[in-house]
């Protein structure tokens, strides 16, 4: 038998001080904690009560090239260094800020800073809050050290609250966005905060993926993640997919209209949405089974909206959910207008003269999906969205990463 371990077995611990060369963790008291004031408690975007950018964090936005993602940025510059509120978002102080361009020529990026400012309605002017880094241009990264440490000093010397660079995937980036890439880009972005004896927050544009989502794993890493869709001719929205310290802007979206006078953008009105109508037009067109990441964009609305309206309509027996359909992958999660839905719709006011039809076929017989299957070995989702992820478990595919753009 093992011989009993005691305490006098263990070397006593110093009470203070380093162990082995690192320094002890520090716990306080609840009272201590939540009484302690701190600077990055403050907003740089938003109220402190509804924070869409706090001081030291960051926020990311994203979108497809040509969606505007570079005006929408350089508009929110504007109204930032200004101290004047940006797509009706509070902006408490004028913001000192940084802009790291690091793709396209650079004397195109100057005359639409130029234009900005010639077209600057807003008072007082913008252009005293701002710099911008000249060289090196579009070759900066943040895993060549010696590049953080400028940055750093920049920072420091201008006293800059904010930094804007994009696109992300030239700034150091590593792959198209694994957890462990994305993991190792956020230690990038820490080694530099520690160089700083001041907090800073991170503006970072990146783009989307295929599928238009976020192109790799961000979601867990900024306080706000913002979706920019171009509407076309001049509209734009843009989606708060999230915000982590904003409860009510969190998963909003705001319709802006292109202003060419003032090259800025204005809130167009909001119009009442009959989602559910708009989702089921969306299968009309075609015979295909979709994710509601898919049908999101294609009606140009927010996903966790579009995911509740499939989950009434899936309820409602008006579609149809299935997992890994046929010509789909195994794990995709995937919707379809139910059978009896689509023949009232391709032939409106001809019922079955012989039964009364029901939403979702025939009364007492479940639903079946176009490949055959009984949707009822499916485990449809809940009210309120779909039971997971849109792809479990499925690897990373770098072939589901479109072309950057800034």
């Amino acid at each position: 038998m093992a011989e009993r371990v005691g305490l006098d077995d263990f070397n006593e611990i110093p009470s203070d001080g380093p162990i082995g060369g690192v320094p002890p963790v520090n716990i306080v008291s609840f009272d201590e904690f939540v009484g302690t004031e701190e600077e990055t408690a403050g907003a740089l975007l938003g109220s402190d009560d509804e924070t869409i950018l706090p001081i030291g964090g960051m926020l990311l936005m994203y979108g497809d090239g040509g969606a505007g993602k570079t005006t929408l940025t350089v508009d929110a510059v504007a109204h930032m260094a200004s101290g004047t509120p940006w797509l009706g978002i509070v902006v408490e102080r004028a913001v000192r800020i940084l802009i790291i361009e690091n793709e396209g020529p650079r004397g195109k990026f100057r005359r639409k800073l130029l234009q900005k400012f010639a077209t600057w309605n807003g008072h007082p002017a913008f252009n005293d809050n701002v710099r911008v880094m000249e060289d090196p241009w579009t070759m900066f990264s943040l895993r060549e050290e010696t590049h953080r440490h400028a940055l750093a000093v920049s920072i420091a010397t201008h006293e800059i609250d904010l930094v804007v660079m994009g696109p992300l995937v030239t700034l150091g980036m590593v792959g198209g966005g694994t957890p462990d890439e994305v993991q190792d880009f956020e230690t990038l972005l820490r080694m530099t905060r520690t160089l700083v004896p001041r907090p800073f927050a991170f503006w970072t544009v990146h783009h989307e993926n295929k599928a238009g989502d976020v192109a790799g794993a961000w979601e867990r890493v900024p306080d706000c993640l913002m979706h920019v869709q171009a509407q076309g001719n001049g509209h734009t929205r843009v989606v708060f997919r999230k915000a982590r310290w904003a409860d009510e802007s969190h998963g909003t979206s705001l319709d802006l209209r292109w202003i060419v006078e003032g090259r800025s953008y204005e809130i167009k009105e909001a119009v009442d949405r009959d989602l559910h109508a708009d989702v089921v037009e969306a299968f009309t067109v075609d015979d295909a089974w979709r994710t509601s990441r898919e049908v999101a964009k294609l009606i140009h609305a927010n996903h966790e909206a579009t995911r509740q309206v499939l989950s009434d309509l899936v309820e409602r027996k008006d579609m149809t959910f299935a997992v890994g359909p046929s010509g789909r992958g195994a794990t995709a999660q995937c919707y379809r207008l139910s059978e009896g839905v689509l023949t009232l719709l391709e032939h409106p006011g001809t019922p079955d003269p012989t039964t009364t039809p029901t939403q979702g076929g025939v009364p007492g017989v479940p639903p079946v999906s176009r490949d055959g299957r009984d949707t009822e070995q499916n485990t449809p989702p809940v009210a309120g969205g779909d039971p997971g992820p849109e792809h479990p478990g499925t690897p990373f595919n770098e072939d589901d990463v479109s072309e950057p753009s800034f």
